[in-house]
């Protein structure tokens, strides 16, 4: 196993040394398959793009592009038609024709992507930190960038490969939505690829990327997430019930995150049989990936960035009963990362 953790100000040899090891790892290979975490985000989609560009023009090798779950921000849908991004579904797959694979954007035992198990994985490029026991024969995990594809676009600047037009409208969007317009533990090298990309997009793509019409259930599951919405001081929770994709939880506590007066939010809501959280903070010196993992009390199933994370809690049933008893303790369970004890939380619209 070789890992490769990219430094702040990363210099030529160092992303030398990366390029020349995918040389002797994909070197007379000829099937690559690539996998997204599941319900993939734009810096997901741009990341696995831009590595099977690479991938594909560098080595010659067939790449697939795949995921699990569903893509369901409508953002994400508009990337995916307007660039024409071949992203296939996981659960066509046969995964013995390929040689390789590589994960993209999440690790081995991230437990948040459709994977099998007892497959091995030979490559992983990811931002996020690197979990204890991932095993590859290669690794390239910074958690110094803001986003996945920052990583991926250095090997295309060392390589001096020509980013066409849409591929660099996918690069910027990647980027200017992992780190909210750059806002969000964006680092020095994210906007400097940024910077670099912009001029090669696609302006009038990426705006009708960036600000689709949405569908009416954006509206109802807004009502609903206002409705059901509780405060205790800087602490704001809500819950959707039953959603149509996962996706529409991060939205809803990325909204909420904006209300004045608070620090910390957490949106939850039933899809299948999982309970979805998602954990968002204003606060720089947060640890909200620690603190999902508290939240669901299992590491396999919760992770993220210090200002955003996401979980998940396994139900046994579809039954309210144990909805409403999971929705009770995690109120008291998030109030108790802070210290408070048997908190009543108000609602937000009385």
């Amino acid at each position: 196993m070789e890992k490769f953790d990219s430094p702040k100000d990363p210099s030529m040899p160092k992303l030398h040394d990366i390029c020349t090891k995918l040389d002797s790892i994909l070197k007379d290979q000829k099937y690559l398959l690539i996998v997204l975490h599941d319900n993939p985000d734009p810096d997901t989609i741009a990341s696995g793009w831009a590595f099977q560009f690479l991938i594909q023009n560098r080595y010659g090798v067939e790449c697939k592009l795949v995921y699990g779950g569903l893509i369901g921000r409508t953002e994400n849908h508009a990337m995916v038609r307007e660039l024409k991004i071949p992203l296939k579904k996981i659960g066509r797959i046969r995964f013995s024709a390929y040689d390789r694979i590589a994960l993209v954007d999440t690790q081995p035992n991230s437990g948040n992507h459709s994977l099998p198990d007892d497959l091995y994985c030979h490559i992983v490029f990811d931002h996020h930190p690197q979990r204890r026991g991932t095993k590859s024969d290669f690794m390239v995990i910074d958690p110094e960038v803001g986003a996945t594809v920052t990583l991926v676009y250095e090997c295309l600047q060392e390589l001096g490969m020509d980013i066409p037009v849409d591929l660099a409208t996918a690069i910027a969007y990647g980027i200017r939505s992992e780190t909210q317009d750059l806002g969000r533990e964006a680092s020095k090298r994210d906007i400097d690829a940024y910077l670099a990309v912009y001029s090669k997009t696609n302006i009038r793509k990426l705006a009708k990327i960036t600000h689709p019409k949405l569908p009416r259930f954006s509206f109802m599951f807004l009502y609903r997430a206002l409705e059901q919405a509780q405060i205790y001081r800087h602490l704001v929770c809500t819950q959707l019930g039953d959603i149509p994709n996962p996706d529409i939880v991060g939205e809803i506590a990325d909204m909420m995150l904006r209300m004045r007066g608070i620090g910390w939010s957490l949106c939850t809501g039933r899809y299948h049989r999982n309970l979805i959280l998602s954990l968002r903070s204003s606060n720089p010196k947060a640890k909200a990936g620690v603190f999902i993992k508290n939240l669901v009390h299992n590491k396999r199933y919760g992770g993220g960035h210090d200002l955003s994370a996401g979980g998940k809690i396994k139900l046994c049933s579809h039954s309210a009963e144990e909805l409403n008893e999971i929705q009770n303790n995690l109120l008291q369970d998030f109030a108790g990362l802070f210290g408070y004890r048997n908190v009543e939380w108000k609602k937000l619209i009385q």
